[in-house]
């Protein structure tokens, strides 16, 4: 029994995995691309702004559909879709051909991921904890390997990880087409006040404001202040290490802290970024993202922790929820943070820390007043 649990999370892991290396490597890239392009800082705002519209809208959709038509079907056909996508961008040469690209991208993505997260809580059987666990280091280690990965391979040839990113979605479309999911339970309610504002909207607006502005800025902000493809690259390596730190710690101090406590600190760790208006060295870069890092780890894993314990029969629907207000954050981060400014590309992290400052209040409100678990 226990050897079927290990290759469920071994599985759930792997997965996740390489589900997230290509969407990481293609967030690195393509604005990376566009900007060398000619993209002007609006434009590249845009392309985190597109993908969010585009995602917020499809992923809750999808997640119920998901129900109907298979979970498996649903995610491996959205990574072949996304093997397609990751090709076209060797044949685009203008700014707004991006936006293409990035609109098919979460076309595939929101078909992916409800329907992953929803895989793997099944695939877990009664283990929820151990099962989130799983997916979440999943994602987080692919999220830490692909920016240095692909930083080091543009640094050759921009072609190099197009292949190397549809090699990886051919994987993950393989191995959800392969798995087996575990047996259907019932999971008893959680107890406590479960609000789909504070419980799932408000944290999961923030991730998504505050990671699709570091991901949309970061690879074109480094070279502009004077970094070299491995050092930017390594900047995102950084922020996945330290989310990948927090899922683990989440897991360990999940029983013992509230929810709702590790949401607000994590919320307090994105302040700090409005630090780079008065520093932007790499040293600070490497610091304060790191905490970034940290802290949208304590945030995600708070709040998927509470779906999986509270809901079941219609789990991916509530996947979809929290997906979908991931993509709200992905439409307004970049696309406020993307406004031509004197600051330039200082500006974005200066709207991230304001930003996770309001989010912050409006948490705390939810704490005091017992509306969250």
């Amino acid at each position: 029994m226990k050897s079927k649990n290990y290759l469920s999370y071994l599985i759930i892991f792997l997965i996740s995995l390489t589900a997230q290396i290509p969407l990481t490597s293609m967030r690195y890239v393509v604005p990376y691309l566009a900007h060398s392009y000619g993209a002007s800082i609006f434009i590249i705002g845009l392309l985190g702004t597109i993908y969010g519209l585009i995602y917020f809208i499809l992923a809750s959709i999808f997640g119920k559909l998901s129900d109907k038509f298979g979970i498996k079907k649903m995610a491996s056909i959205g990574m072949i879709l996304y093997i397609l996508v990751i090709i076209s961008y060797k044949f685009y040469d203008r700014p707004y051909e991006f936006l293409i690209g990035r609109a098919f991208e979460a076309v595939s993505m929101s078909m992916v991921w409800p329907a992953v997260e929803s895989l793997s809580s099944k695939l877990g059987g009664k283990s929820k904890e151990e099962a989130l666990l799983m997916y979440t280091f999943g994602w987080s280690v692919g999220a830490s390997i692909a920016p240095y990965a692909v930083a080091y391979l543009l640094s050759y040839n921009y072609i190099y990880p197009l292949i190397f990113s549809s090699i990886i979605s051919l994987i993950s479309a393989l191995l959800i087409i392969s798995s087996k999911q575990g047996i259907e339970i019932e999971i008893n309610k959680y107890e406590g006040n479960f609000s789909i504002l504070f419980n799932i909207f408000l944290p999961m607006l923030l991730y998504g404001f505050d990671s699709s502005i570091f991901y949309s800025f970061y690879s074109v902000y480094g070279p502009v202040f004077g970094f070299n493809k491995e050092d930017t690259g390594l900047l995102g390596t950084l922020y996945g290490i330290l989310q990948t730190l927090a899922f683990i710690l989440s897991w360990l101090f999940a029983k013992k802290i509230s929810s709702n406590k590790l949401i607000i600190g994590g919320t307090i760790m994105s302040v700090p970024l409005f630090i780079l208006y008065f520093d932007h060295s790499y040293i600070f870069n490497s610091i304060l993202f790191s905490i970034l890092g940290l802290g949208m780890g304590f945030v995600y894993y708070a709040t998927l922790i509470n779906i999986f314990r509270t809901f079941h029969r219609d789990l991916t629907s509530k996947t979809g929820i929290f997906e979908s207000s991931i993509g709200i954050g992905y439409v307004i981060g970049p696309l406020i943070a993307g406004i031509p400014t004197k600051l330039g590309y200082i500006f974005p992290w200066i709207i991230l820390a304001i930003f996770s400052f309001i989010i912050l209040i409006i948490e705390v409100y939810g704490y005091i007043e017992g509306k969250t678990i």
